[in-house]
């Protein structure tokens, strides 16, 4: 039996270098738009809904609050701290939610299923971010 070597050809080299590139970028642009929320000095904000509907807006901006939420889904509490949010208790069978740790950063999220809770962070709206136009 003879070995048969495969040859990597410039194809290939194309197609590693062009996935490198594109997964760089990816990773750049994320730690950019992190930067510049950062940067910017604002005040993030973590969502709470509860079964789909907002519950209440907690800004993170470093002091420190305990949110009781009783609901007939159950009970969770959260405690905002250090410019994040974490999730200290649940009477969910499975303590999956709070596994999920301390959240900071925008777009990181808590989700508690049987109690129907998930807990956001999100970025100070702007109206920068908004729509521009509809064109129709």
């Amino acid at each position: 039996m003879t070995k048969r070597k495969t040859k990597v050809g410039r194809a290939d080299l194309f197609l590693i270098a062009s996935i490198m590139v594109l997964a760089a970028g990816v990773m750049g642009w994320q730690q950019w738009r992190e930067a510049r929320i950062a940067n910017a000095g604002e005040t993030l904000v973590a969502v709470i809904t509860v079964n789909g509907e907002e519950y209440r807006r907690v800004p993170l901006d470093g002091s420190e609050q305990v949110i009781d939420i009783r609901t007939e889904f159950g009970h969770n509490t959260l405690k905002a701290y250090d410019r994040g949010i974490r999730m200290t208790y649940s009477d969910a069978p499975k303590s999956i939610a709070l596994d999920m740790g301390f959240i900071s950063r925008p777009y990181q999220q808590i989700v508690c299923v049987p109690t129907r809770v998930q807990v956001e962070v999100l970025p100070p709206e702007n109206e920068e971010d908004g729509l521009d136009a509809v064109v129709g």
